[in-house]
């Protein structure tokens, strides 16, 4: 199984809500996601640093799905409206090797 990990920071605070809910339409319209989590950090920065507003998690079958996922045209329109809203922004894919 392939794990795709994505971190946003909001280019604006009042966008937060607009990031979350955006994301959450692919869940909706994508059936190459297997598995699906997406949430928004609580808490203030520490010593850590200033943390990521939020993560969407999608796990996928094959590298396939996941091209596939990324390839989507529903996928490349909603990153579309995304990119104006974030500020950074990070991708991880990897394979888990729980699954």
């Amino acid at each position: 199984m392939i794990r795709h990990i994505f971190l946003w920071q909001a280019a604006e605070p009042r966008e937060r809500a607009t990031i979350l809910d955006l994301l959450a339409q692919l869940s909706h319209r994508l059936p190459m996601i297997r598995s699906w989590e997406l949430g928004a950090h609580i808490g203030e920065p520490n010593a850590n640093g200033d943390p990521w507003d939020g993560a969407l998690i999608t796990d996928f079958d094959s590298w396939e799905d996941l091209a596939a996922y990324s390839d989507d045209p529903f996928h490349n329109e909603i990153v579309q409206q995304l990119l104006p809203l974030v500020r950074s922004r990070a991708v991880v894919d990897f394979v888990r090797k729980d699954a």
